[in-house]
């Protein structure tokens, strides 16, 4: 009787054991399951981050000194949107002016420069925006964003039909200093095109500039 209870306890043993022997399996065959799921999500996530990752290296690494407030000469630049900030110079005349900024714009999208025109409405710079009435509906564009936060914007169409556009890009500065190039006020012109912007502190030219602004703004609606 010892012997038989003996050898139902091996029998037994050996029946956990091939149990035992099963679940490892199934588990073994779930983890490489989950494994291959986990790579093939990894592959799929690095092809989506690898041009992304190549643009991010891409780009130059910006400097943490200030730029120079524009107009100290008569004509700063010209600036290059790959490696002169371009942008930041555009903060820095923003956050100088203490009377009036007045803009003609194709496209709008930089953050840094819509955060810098809306703190200089909440000192009372007096702000004004000209930009293209299709390019304002696009849906990066911050005119939206700027005209309900208070700031002056009218929209153009261009002079000549219904296939014309606004496409100046221009700004004074106080009445005394105009940025002026191919540098739309866009993330786009900021981090990945090569554009061109100068500014220019001279009375003739800024009254030129101010003239044409307020003939466009008198035609946009």
């Amino acid at each position: 009787m010892l012997m038989g209870h003996i050898i139902s306890l091996m029998s037994q043993g050996e029946q956990d054991r091939s149990q035992e022997a099963g679940v490892r399996g199934h588990l073994s065959r779930a983890k490489r399951a989950a494994l291959s799921i986990i790579a093939a999500l990894a592959f799929a996530v690095a092809g989506w981050l690898s041009p992304r990752l190549a643009n991010w290296l891409r780009t130059p690494e910006r400097s943490v000194a200030p730029v120079a407030t524009p107009g100290a000469a008569r004509i700063e630049g010209p600036y290059f949107s790959d490696g002169d900030r371009i942008a930041e110079r555009i903060v820095a005349a923003i956050n100088h002016s203490q009377k009036s900024i007045h803009i003609g714009m194709y496209s709008l999208t930089q953050p840094d420069i819509t955060a810098a025109l809306d703190a200089a409405r909440r000192r009372g710079v007096d702000i004004r925006i000209v930009a293209d009435e299709q390019q304002s509906h696009e849906p990066h564009s911050e005119i939206s964003y700027l005209a309900a936060h208070g700031i002056q914007v009218r929209l153009s169409r261009g002079y000549n039909s219904s296939h014309s556009i606004m496409h100046n890009k221009f700004a004074v500065f106080d009445g005394k200093t105009v940025e002026t190039g191919s540098f739309n006020w866009t993330t786009s012109a900021d981090r990945y095109n090569f554009e061109n912007a100068v500014f220019i502190s001279d009375p003739g030219v800024a009254a030129r500039y101010e003239s044409e602004f307020q003939r466009i703004w008198e035609q946009a609606e």
